[in-house]
């Protein structure tokens, strides 16, 4: 569904259009889970927070205007939501992940954690959560910043009207943010520098003893052809310039869980949500 589309669902459902605001919840809910996760890095939070923010969607959309698409509209509730939720969780910061998490010396997977998934499944499940705990580490402001216009790749203008701030100022954020991810990664991660110390099979052990990963549910999700990490290898040296952006552009793009779907259009057959 193209922005267009859902710009002229919008309108529509604002005018008492009950299949229209059903489609139009359907065509949007993936972007903003995609924006909650990223933002938020846990995955029952941002299901949550897509769950209310899709509701506030419903209950506002008489104030939609049309004065920019319904997509950078959608981005504005969302992000003012996201930013007065308070992450659940210890603080992260790139400082600790230095010191606490990263550069474990090499080491064999344990036996019995390959007894419920495969390596290779185990080495990008690391990658994700460490490269969304980055994210973390970087202040709220330079986050959305980033999610938005590095991740959804809004242009500047978009992205400032979402956050409500000029387009200089957002694009002072983005650099921010570009700067802080670019330099920890070239200092740390051998991913997007091979000279770097850390590697994602050697945090496998660690991860599971600290409880970040479970291999009983990475084992029961299908293996891709080509996870994020193959992709990444398979393009060979990364530029240096576009290192925090080549690092996340090749992860696959966050779904909305079903049941969090069936949740949302039970919403949306409640007459008072939609007359509120």
């Amino acid at each position: 569904m193209t922005p267009s589309e859902r710009s002229e669902l919008a309108l529509r459902a604002r005018a008492g259009d009950r299949a229209a605001l059903d489609a139009l919840i359907v065509g949007l809910q993936d972007l903003v889970f995609r924006v909650a996760l990223r933002f938020l890095r846990d995955r029952e939070q941002a299901r949550d927070a897509t769950q209310e923010i899709l509701v506030l969607i419903m209950t506002k959309l008489s104030t939609f205007r049309a004065e920019s698409s319904i997509d950078t509209w959608v981005y504005r509730v969302a992000c003012r939501h996201l930013v007065r939720l308070r992450a659940r969780g210890r603080k992260i910061t790139f400082e600790s992940m230095a010191e606490e998490d990263l550069a474990r010396s090499a080491n064999a997977i344990d036996p019995a954690t390959l007894a419920s998934a495969d390596a290779r499944m185990l080495e990008e499940e690391v990658f994700l959560a460490c490269t969304q705990a980055m994210l973390q580490a970087l202040e709220p402001p330079a986050r959305i910043a980033f999610v938005l216009g590095a991740l959804c790749e809004l242009d500047s203008e978009s992205a400032s009207r979402a956050l409500g701030i000029s387009e200089a100022a957002f694009k002072k954020r983005l650099s921010r943010a570009r700067k802080a991810l670019d330099a920890f990664m070239r200092a740390h991660c051998g991913v997007a520098n091979p000279n770097a110390a850390c590697r994602c099979m050697n945090q496998v052990n660690h991860s599971v003893r600290k409880g970040r990963l479970d291999p009983r549910a990475v084992g029961r999700v299908p293996p891709p052809a080509r996870t994020s990490l193959e992709t990444l290898r398979a393009h060979g040296e990364i530029d240096g310039v576009r290192r925090s952006l080549a690092l996340y552009q090749a992860q696959p793009s966050p779904k909305t869980p079903d049941d969090l779907a069936q949740h949302i259009r039970a919403a949306i057959g409640a007459a008072r949500i939609f007359d509120a």
